[in-house]
């Protein structure tokens, strides 16, 4: 099996905030390393990895009809793991984001 780094996004994801208890609209990147068979398995085990780390941590508070979404930005094979990132994933990067470009396209349609 090959060795990939992948960098996911996810936007769309309303996030309580711990202090104030209210939602607010961000984004994130995240960095995964995952060993696949092709780097389309690689990218299809990081969506799936995000989606049950986000689901554990109960970081989306959307409603049914606002779903997040998650894309994969970029996806290198790999001869060896870094040294200085953990596996599968490397931590979370959150953004504020409430004026993101992809949200005020999604309007216009």
């Amino acid at each position: 099996m090959s060795k990939f780094a992948v960098i996911a996004h996810g936007v769309n994801f309303l996030i309580r905030d711990s202090e104030t208890s209210e939602s607010e609209l961000r984004g994130f990147y995240v960095n995964a390393f995952v060993k696949a068979p092709t780097s389309e398995v690689a990218e299809y085990q990081v969506i799936n990895l995000v989606r049950t780390s986000a689901k554990r941590r109960s970081l989306a508070t959307n409603p049914p009809g606002n779903r997040p979404r998650m894309f994969v930005d970029e996806t290198v094979e790999l001869t060896d793991w870094p040294d200085a990132f953990s596996r599968p994933l490397s931590g979370f990067a959150f953004y504020d984001d409430p004026d993101a470009e992809w949200l005020n396209e999604s309007k216009d349609t």
